[in-house]
């Protein structure tokens, strides 16, 4: 455990302190984490959701209190988050159970350092997994929505003043969630029963359930979902150059501005009943991922079709073909 007066010193650059936190969380992970330079994938989960199913066995488990320069006390959703290392089908990864947020008013700093740790590990893909509210009819409670396009709700950008991390300094957010990624992960839940809508995602800043005309204005913004984080954590992971995929579960809509039936804590519990066949089918996503990264050549979707696909924003079905099925090649 490391004194949090090491990150005190006023000239301190946000670079230099997350670039200071990174280096002694790294030494903390590989010391708790036997064998964690094998991990391939980095997931964060939002709260209310049971990771139990994704690992073939128990995993090790750390605080993330624990890292430097990390909060002691509880989200408000009264969680403790924490680091879990483990087994998916065969395949290491790093997953962080729970995570804090910008909302909780302690900065940047305690929302980005697992990723950043784990993309200085040299874990370079990251798929994040969290909760929002449909914004329209066709995504109801309990469906599943695939990012291929986001909106910053905050005043700012996670790269603001970290430009000292990145190879370049203007990323091109236009590929910020990856086509292979999310194609993997279609394919994969495709096999569990779990369709998705791919949509627009916007963060909205503060801890609560927007009103209708917030509602109303993100529509007009281009948004079907909205939740109060991922943005952050996707910029700057595709800045540091991890692939990144981001798949939010509709845990209530707000199509009127009469709507009040809102609740957290059924938003969470609507997050434990759908997990499980989620759970399975990420596994067998990220074993198929693993598979093709390490024993054949990846495919890249034409820019031109990819665009098609993403236009369009369709729902896919489980008993019909679709663009993304094109780049897995058929296994003899």
């Amino acid at each position: 455990m490391v004194s949090d007066s090491f990150f005190r010193e006023a000239e301190l650059s946000p670079a230099e302190r997350l670039r200071r936190g990174i280096c002694l969380a790294g030494s903390c992970l590989q010391e708790k984490f036997p064998g964690l330079g094998g991990a391939e994938f980095f997931l964060q989960f939002g709260p209310g959701f049971d990771t139990v199913a994704l690992f073939d066995r128990e995993p090790l488990r750390l605080p993330l209190s624990q890292l430097p320069g990390m909060p002691l006390q509880a989200t408000p959703d009264q969680v403790q988050p924490c680091l879990l290392f483990g087994v998916s089908r065969g395949v290491p990864v790093l997953v962080s159970q729970g995570h804090r947020h910008l909302s909780e008013g302690l900065g940047l700093y305690p929302c980005i350092l697992p990723l950043a740790t784990a993309w200085h590990l040299g874990i370079r893909m990251h798929l994040f997994i969290d909760n929002g509210i449909s914004l329209i009819p066709e995504i109801k409670t309990g469906n599943w929505t695939l990012l291929t396009d986001f909106l910053n709700g905050y005043a700012f950008s996670p790269l603001d003043g970290l430009h000292e991390l990145l190879e370049q300094f203007f990323p091109n957010l236009n590929h910020a969630l990856s086509q292979e990624l999310n194609s993997e992960v279609v394919n994969a839940l495709d096999q569990v029963g779990i369709n998705f809508r791919l949509c627009t995602y916007q963060a909205l800043p503060g801890f609560h359930f927007c009103t209708g005309a917030e509602a109303e204005l993100a529509r007009k913004n281009g948004a079907d979902i909205l939740g109060h984080d991922l943005v952050m954590e996707i910029i700057l992971s595709h800045a540091l150059g991890c692939r990144v995929s981001a798949a939010v579960l509709a845990c209530g809509q707000n199509l009127n501005a009469g709507h009040s039936s809102l609740k957290r804590h059924e938003a969470l519990a609507t997050c434990q009943f759908c997990g499980t066949e989620f759970l399975r089918g990420l596994g067998l996503a990220l074993q198929e991922i693993s598979r093709a990264r390490n024993n054949a050549p990846q495919i890249r979707l034409p820019d031109a079709e990819a665009g098609e696909i993403l236009q369009k924003s369709i729902t896919i079905k489980s008993d019909k073909k679709h663009p993304f099925k094109l780049l897995r090649k058929e296994e003899n």
